[in-house]
């Protein structure tokens, strides 16, 4: 069977460190070509941009965004214009508008396209999501603390309009929290705490809801200079689930449970591919919708300036 012959635009630090080489690992995909401006891709054609990608290089079945989020609506737009399936690293664009479009044009052309909601693919979700699925909901507790400097070391984009500051690894653990829970959450209000020289929040502290008013919570910390805290926590009346390390541990009640051995991009990756034999798609706004609300009822707070 042949592969898909894949394009990607971007080669920075999230491209080289998790989707190359989950794409080398599968056998589904070839990686034909990179659009980037700048350091080169081994081993394949080199671009300085999506047109002259499209245009030049070897032809492409699909095309993989690892952009900055601002400005990559015009990208995507453009390969879908092009007949390209899509995927598109999260948080998908840099307005809800624009993923929103994304939907609806992706739609019309008649393609596969998949927002990648990276951690969603985390070893113990998908077992955490059948353990939930015959409880009864009480409290949610999301921790979501990293720093910046190790993460996104030199990323001025991050902290720029559009760019989200805290919420670029807190839409992380929003896309989790919303394949798990059984309602859509609702945020009731927002703190978030914006250095004097930035224009996104380093920090954040969320209230949320659904529909039949469960308690959920989250604290995001882009600051947190010591060992990273990914962690939501779930009470039940039957008991208590915990997803640590960003998912990729599981434990009910105490107890260390079985996950799965897949990576998180190579799962999305897998997924992408089925997604395409199946010719459907997955284009989840959920987590954006979330980011969108909270800037929009929260409150802000400036507080001491951030220099990476």
């Amino acid at each position: 069977m042949q592969p898909i012959r894949l394009g990607l635009v971007g080669y920075g630090k999230i491209a080289q460190d998790q989707h190359v080489p989950a794409i080398h690992a599968n056998p589904a995909f070839q990686l034909v070509s990179v659009a980037t401006q700048g350091q080169p891709c081994d081993g394949v054609a080199n671009f300085k941009s999506l047109g002259e990608l499209l245009e030049n290089g070897p032809q492409v079945d699909a095309i993989a965004f690892c952009t900055p989020p601002q400005g990559r609506f015009a990208l995507v737009q453009q390969a879908l214009a092009a007949g390209k399936h899509v995927l598109v690293e999260k948080p998908p664009c840099a307005t809800l508008g624009e993923a929103m479009e994304l939907v609806s044009q992706t739609q019309q052309q008649g393609v596969t396209g998949l927002f990648a909601w990276h951690s969603r693919y985390a070893p113990g979700i998908e077992a955490a999501r059948e353990w939930l699925a015959t409880r009864t909901l009480q409290h949610v507790q999301i921790d979501w603390k990293e720093d910046v400097r190790k993460w996104h070391p030199g990323q001025a984009w991050i902290w720029q309009p559009g760019g989200l500051g805290v919420f670029d690894p807190g839409i992380n653990a929003l896309s989790i929290a919303t394949h798990l829970l059984p309602l859509p959450m609702f945020v009731e209000s927002a703190q978030l705490r914006v250095p004097s020289n930035c224009q996104s929040p380093i920090a954040a502290s969320i209230l949320m809801s659904d529909a039949k008013h469960l308690d959920i919570r989250a604290e995001f910390d882009f600051d947190h200079g010591h060992d990273e805290l990914w962690s939501i926590e779930i009470r039940c009346v039957e008991g208590t689930l915990r997803l640590d390390g960003g998912g990729a541990l599981l434990s009910i009640d105490g107890v260390q449970q079985t996950v799965s051995e897949e990576g998180e991009y190579a799962a999305v990756y897998r997924h992408f591919q089925q997604l395409i034999a199946s010719k459907s798609s997955d284009l989840d706004l959920q987590p954006l919708r979330l980011v969108a609300d909270s800037f929009f009822v929260g409150s802000r707070a400036l507080v001491e300036p951030f220099y990476d």
